[in-house]
């Protein structure tokens, strides 16, 4: 079972890709399946975002990172560090499952994970998995999963590493890592301060309760991240993992303008073989959520901090080669704690999963089930079957149903006057097809997709404005996405389109926030020691509210990029974003960033 950990290694480090495009035939992938599988057998569509891509495109926040991935829409409320919704095939920012390391993260009581404090720094590789993944992963992933990967040390002696970047908006970046392998002990840290005096977060809104705050927002963060692992045996692995950032974000608010915040993630797993081809691995973690709000006047407002304690056990069973086996546990105890007293401040969830694979003359089947009890809604079964086959080494083709499903947040249930305890999770099916094709100098893919979902929460008056969320809504979203990549003479380029219909059936609207046409194009071309590049991202008109009455306009970007390679320690970086100086906004009122540029230096020891 050496093969293995050998294939989680692979899965860790990534492979090499000059723009951020579907993963290749020979990648292994760990989130569609919660084992090291290759791209090609998986029955969904893989996006995967190494360590490469994300120094090349230079970007400054996650948000930034995700913009142009096909299937993601990103809105952001103004600026680094503000709240921002991602959206994976029309589903909402809640329907997105979002790990570090395995481990669920997130805000209990709002259901969102905080991307925007989540610095690329610290990452080595993104997977973005499409498509439902409840009857694996339970909860929330009901558009689809997005696995993020702390760094990872390898290869024997010490490397270090300095990275800094300054530029518009008074804007700083400073991170220095190191990361290595002495005999069987690997280990990665690394240290990151973020800081920047921001822009105006918001156009002043007219009204009783309009805001009108014209003041710079600033936003600043301080991360760190640390993971290290011992090999006992040829098949053995202990390995413990932290990352943490904690900082202060400013917006414009009449009640609150100011939050103090902290995101951490912590756990350790142990993974061995008991006998032969069983692979047994139990992973323990917690993950905070805090935030403590100050109005505008300096006061402290409030306080809502979330943990989620998870313990996880997995078993991997291989079979004659072609079959494998996966089945396991997962608990998981959710906690609030806030200035406001909440009806009810924690609640449990037990989850039991299997998933059985088989693969016959190029055939792949995948077929997975689980059954979750949560103490506050009782039993939920989800379950997901997929087929893939490589037709004469050429053509990639596949098919997949799934079921998924969402709990109700802390805030939707128990909050002082507004919870409802009685709302019931929101449910999913989902359909999907590909084909997909992969050569020397190109290739190409395109999916068509269909998710139902029902039950959806939504908020609710009476006449005398008493407001409480109810199931009251079901929506369609249909849509086709597709990439095409092409190596030539130098150049490396990549084409992502995508349509998307998502329509609240319940009301015959479109789903609020929801461009439904996205269109990126990223070229390179490497010149010696230089490396130039650029990226255009286009994204169609959207509606603000549910009664599609507030419309906010599609925008155009592009932005440039060069590197030069001074020598095999040192890069220089630049970037020129938003090169035509674009007016536009993802959430009305919310301001975007105007023409910038910034200028960053790479060292490596080697």
């Amino acid at each position: 079972m050496k093969n293995a950990f050998v294939c989680a290694l692979l899965a860790g480090a990534g492979l090499y890709a000059p723009v951020i495009q579907a993963a290749t035939y020979e990648e292994i992938i760990v989130t569609g399946t919660r084992v090291p599988i290759e791209a090609d057998r998986l029955p969904a569509a893989v996006t995967v975002i190494n360590r490469q891509d994300i120094e090349e495109l230079q970007v400054n926040s996650l948000p930034e990172l995700l913009q142009g991935v096909a299937g993601i829409d990103v809105t952001v409320s103004g600026g680094y560090g503000k709240t921002t919704g991602i959206r994976l095939r029309g589903t909402e920012s809640q329907h997105v499952l979002v790990l570090v390391d395995s481990v669920r993260i997130g805000s209990a009581a709002l259901g969102i994970a905080t991307f925007e404090h989540l610095q690329p720094a610290l990452i080595e590789r993104i997977e973005i998995v499409r498509g439902p993944r409840s009857s694996l992963w339970g909860s929330e992933a009901l558009g689809g999963v997005i696995h993020i990967f702390t760094r990872r040390g390898s290869g024997g002696k010490p490397r270090f590493s300095l990275d800094a970047r300054g530029g518009s908006f008074d804007t700083f970046e400073v991170t220095g890592g190191v990361s290595g392998e002495y005999r069987d002990l690997d280990y990665s840290a690394a240290v990151s301060w973020f800081d920047s005096r921001g822009i105006d977060t918001r156009r002043p809104t007219p009204g009783p309760f309009g805001v009108d705050q014209p003041d710079k927002d600033g936003y600043d963060n301080i991360s760190m991240q640390f993971r290290g692992g011992y090999d006992f045996s040829d098949s053995g692995r202990i390995e413990a993992f932290i990352m943490r950032a904690e900082g202060t974000t400013q917006f414009d608010g009449n009640f609150q303008d100011e939050t103090d915040f902290l995101q951490q993630v912590v756990g350790g797993s142990l993974a061995f073989n008991p006998v032969g081809d069983w692979t047994t691995s139990l992973r323990l973690s917690e993950a905070r959520d805090e935030a403590d709000n100050y109005a505008p006047s300096g006061d402290f407002s409030s306080r809502f901090d979330t943990r989620r304690r998870q313990l996880s056990w997995q078993n991997d069973v291989s079979l004659f080669e072609a079959h494998l086996l996966t089945f396991g546990v997962d608990y998981r105890e959710d906690k609030v704690g806030s200035s406001t007293d909440y009806v009810r401040s924690s609640r449990d969830n037990t989850g039991i999963f299997g998933q059985y694979g088989i693969n016959f003359h190029g055939h792949q089947l995948l077929a997975s089930v689980r059954w979750d009890d949560d103490e506050v809604f009782g039993g939920e079964t989800t379950g997901g079957v997929g087929w893939s086959y490589i037709w004469h080494d050429a053509v990639r083709l596949y098919a997949s149903y799934g079921t998924a499903y969402k709990t109700p947040t802390f805030n939707e249930l128990f909050f002082p006057f507004f919870g409802n305890p009685e709302l019931r999770p929101e449910t999913a099916e989902a359909w999907e097809m590909g084909l997909a094709s992969q050569h020397e100098r190109f290739g190409w893919s395109i999916r068509a997709y269909r998710i139902d979902a029902e039950d959806l929460i939504a908020t609710v008056c009476d006449q005398f404005f008493n407001c409480a969320p109810e199931n009251v809504t079901e929506a369609q979203v249909s849509g086709v996405e597709g990439e095409l990549s092409v190596q030539w003479g130098g150049w490396n380029a990549m084409l992502a389109m995508e349509y998307l219909d998502p329509e609240n059936e319940t009301s015959g609207n479109r789903l609020p926030r929801r461009a439904k046409k996205r269109l990126s194009f990223d070229l390179r071309r490497d010149l010696g020691r230089f490396t130039v590049g650029g990226r255009l991202l286009a994204e169609g008109e959207r509606f603000d509210n549910a009664d599609n009455t507030i419309k906010v306009g599609g925008f155009a970007t592009v932005d440039l990029t060069g590197e030069y390679r001074l020598n095999k320690h040192l890069t220089l970086r630049a970037k020129l974003a938003n090169l035509f100086d674009e007016e536009y906004q993802t959430i009305n009122t919310y301001n975007s960033f105007d023409r910038n540029f910034f200028l960053s230096f790479h060292y490596r020891s080697r």
